[in-house]
């Protein structure tokens, strides 16, 4: 089919679905692909103190996902998260 033979709104409509014809969006997807190994990268790291993590350390703490590199880094920082979480609480419960 040739695209020349439609209306002109119909030709732009097309060519804004299509990436390889919009120049500008080879840098934002350039950019997309760059954050995303980014944050695959990110999830290897212990959130503790940065090292690489270790798969068997992962653990779901209120509700999102950790990685750590070892049993010290998963008790220090999950002592400190749920210690600020309930100081949090108790804050909120003080204003009402």
């Amino acid at each position: 089919m040739n695209l020349l033979l439609l209306p002109k709104h119909l030709q732009d409509l097309i060519s804004e679905f299509n990436v390889e014809h919009r120049p500008l969006m080879h840098v934002v997807m350039d950019e997309l692909n760059r954050y995303w190994i980014l944050r695959i990268e990110k999830d290897k790291d212990c959130n503790n103190c940065l090292n690489y993590a270790d798969e068997q350390y992962s653990k779901y703490i209120l509700w999102s996902k950790y990685n750590f590199c070892g049993e010290w880094c998963r008790h220090d920082f999950e002592y400190h998260l749920r210690k600020n979480y309930r100081d949090d609480q108790k804050r909120q419960t003080l204003r009402r």
